[in-house]
């Protein structure tokens, strides 16, 4: 998100009963501009909850509603410490509210997606409101869109006329020419004070609490100093620094080793007291400055200094120095990161909060970059295409490509799942802790080197294995949502690939033969296996 948001939403429904290719997709500005809105709804004073509410029409109230309860159960899968008493009851609450056939803010769920839902309600995981959260967008779009076109219609009604009234006297002729002559002598005047007052207008800018900076102090911070050096190089001003460091180095010098303090001085007057810089037209120090050094180094003109400076002509170079290091330019760098600050923090006070929280549990599980966290529907889409055999498939293989244990990631995602649906079937508990077994097995804990056959964190894979009693349902969770952000930042590209027909539909054939074999092998095997029981 740039200048208050930028982040790209894109909505994707899946016809029901089709694969992801043959998906409708929506790509609009209406879409993406409502998500936007329901993000930002309680920055902006709720103007789309309150419209909605205006309108009438229950169905949208609900609807609007259920998108924020719902984000709030989101939120609590991306805690600290995952509280699966809290995630059941406020399932428990969304279900009892807006999905039950007596709920009292009944969202028109379809029944069979209503029976879905309920059938996977204990345990209770991330994706569990999936199909009603698609539901509800599609819903939403249609009060979004007549809010945007009553808007445009009541800023139409408001007719802007312009008028251009001019006093056109022999006065008013003369008073234009005066104004011009003496706007050019101005102009003239202060050609020469250009750069001066861009300075100024720049020093003003810096806030009253960053005052007085001291050298010293920003000296002894070594992360801040590099800052700084790193902004007087950009601003071409690195010559005061240098030479103030030179300076109190000599000073350091001066007590402890005579010899070396003389070479240094020498070094110092062929480095800095020259018309390039000291006695220059950018020299840190006045007329009146330069003169008094001169007159400390033993008189004379500047042409004839000794090569051997007297240390209180230096610390007189070093004084004026500092004074334009702390007067005009670690102000100057003190309001840019100051600025740059605020910045920083509008972008993350207006980032959406679920956003925020899914990027800050995919960061500590290490694979996620600094981009921005895609929205929930995006989320959704990705979810659907894993569990659609064909697309997974096709992906799997996309992203085998990129690493050896990519297309490992995609199957244990699947097998994840597959234990999931185990939990809600309420299946004797032998049965669960087998297929948990397997799963270990097979990813984390494989006989085949590596053990570790999934591109997950070790000590995760080392919580998995000590602690898989103590987890109870949920014991994949982390795993399973690292793999997910991992394999989701390949998913843009894969959708590209998918829109060469050719290749595409190349490997599309080659996908559902694979699937075909195996199908004829599984076939042979039970009918050879009931041949051999009779």
């Amino acid at each position: 998100m740039k200048a208050c948001y930028s982040l790209l939403y894109n909505y994707v429904l899946f016809v029901q009963g089709k694969s992801v290719a043959s998906s409708v997709v929506f790509r609009g500005s209406g879409i993406e501009s409502m998500l936007q809105s329901l993000y930002l709804e309680n920055r902006a004073g709720y103007y789309f909850t309150q419209f909605c509410e205006k309108s009438g029409n229950k169905l949208w109230k609900n609807c609007v509603y259920f998108w924020f309860d719902l984000q709030a159960y989101h939120q609590l899968f991306y805690q600290e410490t995952l509280q699966p008493f809290q995630i059941c009851q406020q399932a428990q609450f969304l279900y009892a509210t807006y999905i039950a056939p007596s709920a009292s803010m009944d969202t028109g769920l379809h029944q069979n997606k209503k029976n879905m839902i309920y059938h996977k309600i204990d345990p209770a995981f991330e994706d569990l409101f999936d199909p009603a959260e698609e539901h509800i967008l599609t819903v939403l779009l249609e009060p979004w869109m007549k809010m945007v076109e009553e808007d445009k219609y009541t800023y139409r009604k408001v007719e802007l006329v312009e008028e251009t009234q001019q006093l056109d006297s022999v006065y008013f002729r003369e008073l234009q020419t005066l104004h011009r002559v003496s706007s050019s002598k101005k102009d003239e005047s202060t050609v020469a004070d250009t750069g001066a007052l861009k300075e100024d207008q720049r020093l003003h800018q810096a806030p009253k609490e960053l005052a007085g900076p001291n050298l010293s102090d920003l000296i002894r911070d070594k992360e801040k100093f590099e800052q700084f050096q790193a902004f007087l190089d950009k601003h071409s001003a690195s010559m005061d620094l240098m030479c103030w460091l030179d300076i109190e180095e000599f000073r350091k010098m001066l007590q402890k080793d005579k010899e070396k303090s003389d070479e240094k001085s020498k070094d110092i007057k062929t480095k800095y007291l020259n018309d390039e810089y000291f006695f220059g037209p950018n020299s840190p120090a006045t007329r009146e400055q330069q003169e008094e050094v001169l007159m400390h180094s033993g008189g004379g003109r500047r042409q004839s200094l000794p090569d051997q400076l007297s240390a209180a002509a230096l610390l007189q170079v070093q004084q004026c120095v500092q004074k334009r290091l702390e007067k005009q330019w670690l102000p100057l760098f003190l309001a840019e990161e100051h600025h740059g600050t605020e910045e920083e923090a509008k972008v993350n006070f207006y980032k959406p909060c679920s956003n925020w929280l899914l990027q800050k549990v995919a960061k500590k599980l290490g694979h996620v970059d600094n981009k921005s966290v895609s929205p929930s529907s995006e989320i959704i889409a990705f979810r659907k295409a894993l569990l659609d055999p064909v697309t997974a498939s096709l992906f799997q293989r996309f992203v085998a490509l990129k690493g050896d244990l990519l297309g490992n990631g995609v199957l244990f995602w699947q097998e994840v799942q597959k234990y999931k649906d185990l939990c809600h079937s309420h299946c004797d508990d032998a049965i669960v802790q087998r297929k948990i077994t397997a799963i270990i097995d097979c990813f984390i804990n494989s006989a085949i080197p590596p053990a570790l056959q999934i591109d997950i964190p070790p000590e995760q894979a080392k919580k998995i294995v000590e602690h898989r009693k103590e987890l109870g349902p949920y014991i994949f969770r982390e795993a399973q949502m690292s793999i997910f952000a991992l394999l989701f930042k390949f998913w843009p590209e894969f959708c590209k690939f998918q829109s060469n027909p050719e290749i595409y539909f190349l490997l599309n054939t080659i996908v559902w033969q694979a699937l075909r074999r195996e199908h004829s092998f599984k076939d042979r095997e039970i009918t050879g296996l009931a041949n051999y029981n009779k």
